[in-house]
């Protein structure tokens, strides 16, 4: 998976909604979490959520991640190499856990639900976790009709298409699994003509190439269900929930779960 990541901080600043939180998401975790106190651990080094809690250690598996987009450390936040599963605590003493699709990026249910009970592990008894969800509807689209919205410029960027590609192509429950580079290949059957994909939507073609990185990565991504993660999540604590995270393009699948009493 470090590859996987190198090669997407080489097109961080090519990206955007949904992939990365728009403002109003960012709001989201402070309203819901509330954070101005809190010491907060985030999973990754997404930089919109930088700014958060009074004090924060960032996590991330990848050095080229943590150098290239990381905002920087300073006296009361900083960033180390580690993996989400073995997070750092000090006995059960973090007040808040937040991460930005991060469950998406874990290929299977057994490793989502390793994530749960580390996150569960590492928070104190009225400690909370928010993590945006990146959630395939019950019922996915139909791959006709996906590119028939997209062509007709009913899609706001083209990292919303990417997602909902994605969506379309799932594997089965549990893990809702699906091979990075099998996003890409759908890519190519469903808009064979960047030229004309960038004639209609009016998005760039350097954005639109952020599709390649996809093509030879060892990566799996999972796009489950939210009524599926609900349920995994539930299993770890006792107080689940779904909060929205504002109207921008695909929010009402972007939704923050948030977790509040951790089962220990």
């Amino acid at each position: 998976m470090t590859d996987h990541w190198n090669a997407i901080r080489r097109h961080w600043e090519l990206l955007g909604p949904p992939l990365r939180p728009p403002a109003e998401a960012v709001e989201t975790y402070q309203r819901e979490l509330y954070l101005s106190e809190a010491h907060v651990v985030l999973l990754g080094v997404t930089p919109e959520l930088a700014g958060l809690g009074a004090t924060m250690i960032a996590v991330d598996e990848s050095s080229d991640m943590v150098a290239g987009i990381w905002p920087g450390d300073t006296a009361s936040r900083r960033a180390i190499i580690g993996n989400w599963l073995d997070l750092p605590d000090s006995g059960a003493s973090v007040d808040a856990v937040i991460g930005d699709g991060c469950l998406s990026a874990l290929g299977f249910s057994a490793a989502r639900e390793a994530l749960f009970a580390a996150i569960a592990r590492v928070l104190h008894f009225d400690g909370r976790a928010g993590l945006r969800l990146f959630a395939c509807p019950e019922t996915p689209d139909h791959p006709a009709a996906m590119q028939a919205l997209a062509l007709s410029g009913g899609v706001s960027t083209f990292h919303e298409l990417k997602w909902r590609i994605a969506m379309t192509a799932t594997g089965p429950a549990p893990d809702h699994a699906i091979p990075v580079k099998t996003i890409a290949e759908r890519f190519d059957a469903l808009f064979p003509d960047r030229q004309e994909l960038s004639a209609r939507t009016g998005w760039e073609m350097p954005v639109i190439a952020t599709i390649d990185v996809y093509r030879n990565s060892p990566a799996i991504y999972s796009f489950a269900p939210t009524m599926t993660l609900i349920g995994e999540a539930e299993a770890f604590f006792d107080n689940v929930c779904i909060v929205p995270t504002g109207s921008y393009g695909l929010a009402e699948r972007c939704p923050l779960l948030v977790l509040r009493s951790p089962r220990c």
